[in-house]
């Protein structure tokens, strides 16, 4: 039943994960392992994983600082956890982040196989379509529906404001973004942001780019051409 999708795979006790990913080979075409929480992060921004299955106990971030990191920037990859924790602040804490289930350890394998089979679902009915996808350039697009921008089919890692930032220019395309709507828009609040808290959002987010397609216009704000 192996599929071409992918699975980010993270557990830190090196056996239980070998283990695992013997049985993981029956169902995906490629395997990223990890073995805590921000290697796990690195490789899901590297590689782009379909699927990410996550322990929560592991060292430098745990399962769910990994995920509230990554659905800052993509609320559509399935995710499934993986825990001994059965404690209710865990169980709260994850329903909060769209996950496809929270397995508690010993995982029975046919509950496993269908939890697997309902994130391919989940994949299927996810598919960005030509309607969420706004192309920049051959190599660029922005998939609007999970507001993440992809480069060579890798995550561009934007910042929540350097985001919402791009979006915004993005809706407005060819038009005069002025500071005060940027003040607004982005950081949510009647009291303008100083000017320069805005030109070093600017800056930044130009850096991250990989196509340079925002111009200043002097006295009066920003514009987004491509």
């Amino acid at each position: 039943m192996e599929n071409s999708y992918s699975v980010l795979y993270a557990e830190d006790d090196e056996n239980v994960r070998k283990n695992y990913v013997l049985y993981l080979e029956q169902y995906f075409d490629k395997i990223y392992e990890a073995s805590d929480g921000l290697e796990a992060l690195n490789l899901y921004k590297d590689k782009k994983p379909n699927i990410l299955l996550l322990d929560i106990t592991m060292p430098h971030l745990n399962g769910l600082e990994v995920i509230k990191k990554i659905r800052e920037v993509d609320q559509t990859t399935p995710i499934i956890v993986l825990s001994a924790h059965s404690h209710k602040e865990y169980l709260f804490e994850a329903i909060k982040l769209n996950l496809v289930d929270y397995l508690i350890k010993p995982i029975n394998r046919n509950e496993f196989k269908e939890v697997i089979e309902n994130s391919f679902e989940r994949l299927k009915n996810d598919t960005v379509n030509d309607e969420d996808k706004v192309v920049i350039n051959n190599k660029c697009y922005w998939d609007a529906r999970s507001r993440i921008l992809f480069f060579k089919d890798k995550i561009v890692d934007l910042t929540k404001n350097e985001r919402i930032l791009f979006e915004l220019l993005l809706n407005k395309k060819n038009q005069i973004v002025k500071p005060e709507e940027i003040s607004s828009y982005v950081w949510n609040t009647e009291n303008n942001v100083n000017d320069a808290s805005i030109r070093n959002l600017v800056k930044r987010l130009r850096k991250k780019l990989p196509v340079d397609i925002i111009d200043s216009i002097y006295g009066s704000g920003y514009i987004l051409n491509y």
